[in-house]
């Protein structure tokens, strides 16, 4: 095909391709050498066009009664599908061919259109014009925009390419991506039919939590590359799947916390090791939780001595009060490399310093320190009661009664109380349900992100967001 011809040919294409609109058919008819090829065009639901063709040879199309025959002009036009088009656009590619003029001229006939020239195949100028055609609609990628003052979620698009946009073209987009669901995050494009969203594509790829530089481009009409994210599978669901798994409210956020920790430090070395280690895991997984929004206490007791041959018992000890995690943790350590305290010993067996503790713990707390504050107590042994009980547990020597400072730590506000025990809830002291009233583990099953939900210390597991986030101010 000369070069005139070809551009002529493929301005007339692409300007009937333009102007197709959502009901509208486009036919083009190939009149060849060796027979006839028909090219149906329309937009889908995308406003993408989309292209279906046939071949006839002339030997299908001409009857034993030979092309002056009525049914040989008939079988031409049934080829053509009756040419009932919006627009027809004719094509001969080999003019000194008798049969192709004489379906050429049926073909006038029946729906006069302009005959353009054509010296080479047809089916490729058509490939390049599909191919190279703006978009006829806007192309959006679905997100959720998040609303950070009230956690609502709310299902929307962020425009990549408008009406017109030609192939090869970028947009770039900062998304922020959660956890997603079995699929991971869902990269969805949708066209929009007035209101109504059509989806276009959609792929999917489990990514790291985090922000991301987004990169689209428009490789065709209905066909758009993401890079800047690992990558890309398909994701077989539809738009009511994808819709049905957004969640409406984003999980909540963990505000400042203040995280008291009382140790049990008397006892066996093993024992002692195992508790302090348990604080550690805590306030570590917190402080990942957290950061500079957590404040740490640390509190030592051990057993209170009644031998007057015995050596002053070791008092209860504030090893650090509301400090950053990475100085409590440095705290802690020093109680580690101590181990078990031993001074007092013979000690008391039955019970512990628990109630001194409590009184350390209630005298520093003020009213008004406005903060989630949970005292988290671990050991084995009960508190001593204020004065001689049916329990036949000696009274604690000050004395202290530690149902009253129990009540009294747990009556301020956004206060919680927890504990870790040596022993299973079934076999422990009734005190440790007081001491655990918000929430009460075993030192040797603990699961330490699960104890910080339940205490509001930190967010429950999320719901999976399968979409990228945008923030409603972007």
């Amino acid at each position: 095909m000369s070069e005139p011809d070809k551009a002529l040919l493929r301005k007339a294409v692409a300007r009937a391709v333009a102007g197709l609109t959502a009901t509208g058919r486009l036919t083009i008819v190939e009149v060849a050498a060796d027979g006839m090829t028909v090219f149906r065009i329309h937009r889908d639901d995308n406003g993408r066009p989309r292209c279906h063709y046939w071949s006839s040879s002339w030997e299908d199309l001409t009857s034993e009664q030979g092309w002056e025959h009525e049914s040989s002009r008939q079988a031409v036009l049934r080829a053509a599908d009756s040419l009932l088009a919006d627009e027809v656009v004719l094509v001969c590619s080999f003019p000194e061919g008798a049969e192709a003029n004489r379906a050429l001229a049926w073909l006038s006939e029946a729906r006069p259109a302009p005959v353009l020239p054509c010296d080479g195949p047809v089916v490729a100028i058509v490939e390049d014009v599909l191919a190279s055609d703006p978009l006829s609609r806007s192309y959006d990628l679905v997100v959720l925009r998040a609303d950070h003052s009230s956690g609502r979620l709310r299902l929307g698009s962020k425009q990549l390419f408008p009406i017109g946009t030609l192939p090869g073209t970028r947009a770039e987009v900062v998304v922020r991506c959660e956890p997603g669901d079995e699929y991971g995050t869902a990269f969805a494009v949708v066209t929009w039919q007035g209101r109504e969203p059509r989806l276009l594509s959609v792929h999917s790829a489990r990514l790291a939590p985090g922000r991301y530089l987004l990169t689209a481009e428009l490789v065709r009409p209905g066909k758009v590359r993401f890079t800047g994210v690992p990558e890309l599978t398909r994701d077989p669901r539809g738009w009511n799947d994808l819709v049905a798994a957004a969640p409406s409210q984003l999980p909540p956020r963990a505000g400042p916390a203040h995280l008291i920790c009382a140790v049990e430090v008397s006892g066996p070395d093993a024992k002692v090791e195992e508790r302090l280690s348990r604080v550690r895991q805590m306030v570590s997984h917190l402080s990942a939780e957290l950061a500079d929004l957590l404040r740490v206490s640390l509190v030592a007791y051990g057993a209170h001595s009644y031998d007057d041959r015995a050596a002053r018992e070791h008092p209860v000890e504030v090893a650090a009060w509301q400090v950053t995690p990475e100085r409590a943790l440095a705290a802690l350590e020093w109680l580690e490399e101590r181990g078990a305290i031993t001074e007092g010993y013979p000690y008391y067996p039955h019970a512990a310093q628990v109630e001194d503790m409590l009184e350390a713990v209630a005298r520093r707390l003020t009213t008004a320190e406005r903060v989630r504050t949970v005292l988290l107590t671990v050991g084995d042994r009960p508190p001593h009661p204020a004065r001689t009980n049916r329990s036949l547990i000696l009274p604690c020597p000050h004395p202290h009664d530690w149902r009253l400072l129990v009540g009294r730590v747990q009556s301020r506000p956004d206060t919680a109380l927890a504990a870790i025990c040596d022993r299973e809830d079934t076999f422990a002291h009734p005190a440790w349900r007081r001491l655990g009233a918000n929430a009460l583990a075993h030192l040797d099953a603990l699961d330490v992100r699960g104890l910080a939900a339940d205490l509001g210390l930190a967010a429950p597991a999320a719901l999976p967001i399968p979409f990228p986030l945008l923030d409603e101010t972007e």
